[in-house]
């Protein structure tokens, strides 16, 4: 049985109760290399190794570490274009969230910048860009292709950069980033609320500031008809050959309310619905493996809803397929029949949050934290998706759907 899941905020810390015995506490900070100054490409990737550089070895180099090794501690991180996530698990025992608040006081400080440590974590991340070199390029050449050359850099980090970094350039990045107002903690654990809140403001007293409280507009998808249809295509080789056709919108993103959500969620599933049965009745249905619709961000103000087609083997005449999906999706008509069907499909999704894991509703809070999404995680809320749900029209599902195709498209076949 699935533990019963309590869900509390206070300013920029998150708690999910969630009875287990382990405890998981996420560091999310709103910068990668999206914030990095110029000519230090991979300073953010390094600090989030150089965070992480006790998960290896006890650096000999300061006293501060050797409390570490008493807990049998896990962790891990992630660094994106707006964003870098460092993610902790040991046992749920109170002196357990003590020393991991001891650790987060070390990098707050920075003093989990020393030479030992900025020079392992240096040598770790070159070593990343060497291992992972093809994938991260085509990363590049992917990212450069759909936001028009904006963003060109590389979360790894450029390798002639990495190597003319200091540990002068580190420190500066924690003191102007890793603070309370650029970062959020979310726990998830099955200790008191109250006793790990105690303890982390005795420990580290400036994570009491009080945020200012962000307001919940009304969203309306407002569009501006294109005078010329604007869409580019970008074949690409895959690190991992894998064979996929995946149709790119942009737009700007805007924070969403719960119906807008709700709104967009809606059209993904018809959206989805219809491109299956547009190629279940083509010639390239028994190639396509599977079709999903998904939403990205990269930076934190460009969105894209994507769709994704896998194939079996990928030839010349698809990219003229794909042109045909991006028509037939520009005329697809939003009916009260596909309304009523979508509807349907993701109700059984808004009644059990139990059954939801730690990553998911993870997804849900850092989606709030770095982008001002409204969270869903507990019965009441999920409650309120359900109300909300009877609200939502044709003609929002038309606004969102002029409002996401009726912006640059760009399709990438990858063989």
């Amino acid at each position: 049985m699935a533990p019963k899941i309590s869900f509390h905020q206070e300013n920029n810390i998150y708690f999910v109760n969630d009875e287990c015995e382990e405890t998981l506490v996420i560091v999310c900070i709103k910068a990668g290399c999206g914030q990095e100054p110029m000519g230090e490409n991979g300073v953010a990737h390094l600090v989030e190794h150089i965070c992480l550089s006790y998960r290896h070895y006890i650096p000999e180099s300061t006293n501060d570490f050797k409390i570490f090794s008493r807990i049998r501690l896990r962790s891990s991180g992630v660094t994106n274009y707006g964003q870098t996530v460092l993610m902790f698990s040991f046992p749920s025992r109170l002196e357990n969230i003590h020393i991991f608040h001891q650790i987060l006081n070390l990098v707050l400080g920075t003093s989990i910048v020393t030479k030992e440590t900025f020079a392992k974590s240096k040598l770790e991340i070159l070593a990343e860009c060497k291992q992972k070199g093809s994938q991260w390029y085509w990363q590049q050449e992917l990212i450069s292709f759909i936001t028009d050359g904006l963003i060109s850099e590389l979360p790894v980090g450029k390798e002639d950069e990495i190597m003319s970094l200091n540990m002068r350039e580190a420190v500066t990045f924690i003191q102007k980033y890793y603070n309370p107002d650029n970062m959020a903690l979310v726990y998830f654990s099955g200790l008191q609320m109250k006793d790990i809140l105690s303890d982390l403001y005795q420990e580290i007293p400036i994570m009491q500031t009080e945020l200012p409280k962000q307001l919940n507009y009304d969203v309306v998808f407002n569009y501006t008809k294109q005078q010329k249809y604007n869409l580019s295509i970008c074949r690409m080789e895959h690190p991992f050959n894998h064979k996929v056709v995946e149709i790119y919108y942009q737009q700007f993103y805007k924070s969403l309310n719960l119906k807008a959500k709700l709104t967009r969620m809606l059209f993904e599933v018809i959206a989805k619905k219809s491109i299956e049965e547009y190629v279940s009745v083509s010639s390239y249905a028994p190639r396509c493996s599977e079709i999903s619709a998904t939403d990205k961000h990269v930076s934190d103000y460009l969105y894209y809803a994507v769709f994704t087609l896998n194939f079996n083997n990928i030839d010349d005449t698809l990219s003229y397929f794909a042109e045909d999906i991006v028509d037939y999706l520009n005329h697809l008509l939003i009916t009260e029949e596909r309304l009523k069907a979508s509807k349907e499909s993701i109700s059984p999704f808004l009644c059990e949050p139990e059954k939801a894991s730690r990553s998911q509703i993870f997804q849900n809070i850092s989606s709030h934290i770095f982008y001002g999404e409204p969270i869903h995680i507990t019965s009441n809320q999920y409650n309120q998706l359900k109300e909300l749900l009877d609200q939502v029209e044709v003609n929002d599902l038309i606004n969102y759907k002029n409002w996401i195709l009726n912006t640059p498209c760009k399709i990438v076949i990858s063989t």
